[in-house]
C-alpha cells in the first residue's frame, strides 16, 4: 500500500513541468468488427455496454520523454470476448489499436507526436533487453487508431515456457512522448466509477465480467498499464488510478488499463494473413 502512495506522489512531481495529469470522462462506443478472421486479439481493458456505450477515461498532461505502456502474455483471457490466442502459435504482432480523446492527426504535427516500441517483459511488466521494433514519430488521431505493423514483429524471443514447444510470449507495449503540447494525446482507459454512477450493470458480453476494484478483485492479480516515467525511472510501472477514486490507494474502484489491443498472427497462415495489402484493406 505504501508504494502506492509513493507511485502517486512521484507521478505527480514527475510531470510537474507540465500541468500534472488531467482526467476527463467520456462515453464512447466500442468499435468492433476490426479483427482479421485468421489472427487473434488481446486487450486487458473493460468495455462494458451502458446501453451501447461505454464509459472512458482521457488522461492528459504528459511532459516529453515520459514513458506509458501495457504489457501483454500471449494465452491471457482477453477481456474484449475473444478467443485466448494459441500460446505457442500465435507470436507475431501485426497491430496495435488506441484510443485517443485529443488527437487532430498531422493538422498540428508535432504537437503530440509519440513513439511506440515493442520489448519482451518480465513478470512485473519491465523491458528486458533492447527494443524489438519502434514505430517512428506517430501523430494520432482521435477517436479509436489502428496502427499496422508490417512486417510483424516476432516475439518468439519473449517465450517465458521454453519448451519445446516454446509458448507464453509477454512482451510491453511502450508510447513515449516526444511532442511539444501537454495536452496530446488524451489517452482512452477504462472507466469503473462512471458507470457505476450511471446504474450501469457491470458485465461484458460474451467474456470476462468487470470485477472492480483492480487489482484487488480482479481476475489478474496485476494491472498491465502504467507509467513509467522518463526512461523508465519507474519500474514496476506507477498504476493509473480511476479518475472517481479518491483513495491513496484505489480500493473504491482501482485502477485502470489503457484502451489498447494486440492483433497476433498466429503460424503456420501468418505470412499470407499479415501482408500489407490485407491489413490496408481491412481498415479502410
Amino acid at each position: 500500500m505504501k508504494t502506492v502512495l509513493l507511485a502517486s506522489l512521484a507521478i505527480a512531481i514527475a510531470i510537474s513541468d507540465c500541468y500534472g495529469i488531467e482526467k476527463r470522462p467520456y462515453m464512447i462506443k466500442e468499435d468492433f468488427g476490426t479483427a482479421l478472421l485468421d489472427e487473434c486479439s488481446l486487450q486487458y481493458y473493460y468495455y462494458v455496454p451502458c446501453p451501447t456505450y461505454s464509459w472512458f477515461w482521457g488522461f492528459s498532461g504528459w511532459s516529453p520523454g515520459e514513458v506509458i505502456g501495457t504489457f501483454f502474455t500471449v494465452g491471457d483471457v482477453s477481456t474484449g470476448g475473444f478467443d485466448v490466442c494459441d500460446s505457442s502459435n500465435c507470436y507475431q504482432i501485426v497491430g496495435l489499436r488506441f484510443l485517443d480523446f485529443a488527437g487532430y492527426g498531422t493538422t498540428y504535427p508535432g504537437l503530440f507526436t509519440v513513439q511506440f516500441d515493442i520489448y519482451c517483459a518480465d513478470e512485473n511488466g519491465c523491458p528486458v533487453g533492447p527494443s524489438l521494433w519502434d514505430s517512428g514519430p506517430i501523430e494520432t488521431a482521435r477517436d479509436w487508431n489502428v496502427l499496422p505493423i508490417d512486417p510483424p514483429v516476432d516475439v518468439s524471443s519473449c517465450f517465458i515456457d521454453a519448451g519445446p514447444p516454446g509458448s507464453h510470449a509477454r512482451f510491453l507495449v511502450t508510447a513515449t512522448h516526444i511532442g511539444t503540447d501537454c495536452t496530446f494525446p488524451e489517452w482512452g482507459l477504462d472507466n469503473i466509477s462512471n458507470l457505476l454512477d450511471e446504474g450501469c450493470e457491470l458485465h461484458i458480453v460474451g467474456c470476462l465480467p468487470a470485477l472492480y476494484p483492480r487489482p484487488h478483485n480482479s481476475h489478474y492479480p496485476v494491472m498491465h498499464s502504467g507509467f513509467y516515467g522518463v526512461d523508465f525511472a519507474y519500474c514496476p510501472p506507477q498504476l493509473f488510478e480511476d479518475g472517481g477514486d479518491t483513495t491513496w490507494d484505489g480500493s473504491v474502484y482501482g485502477f485502470v488499463e489503457l484502451a489498447w489491443r494486440i492483433e497476433l498472427a498466429c503460424q503456420p497462415d501468418a505470412v499470407e494473413a499479415t501482408t500489407w495489402g490485407n491489413l490496408k484493406a481491412l481498415y479502410r
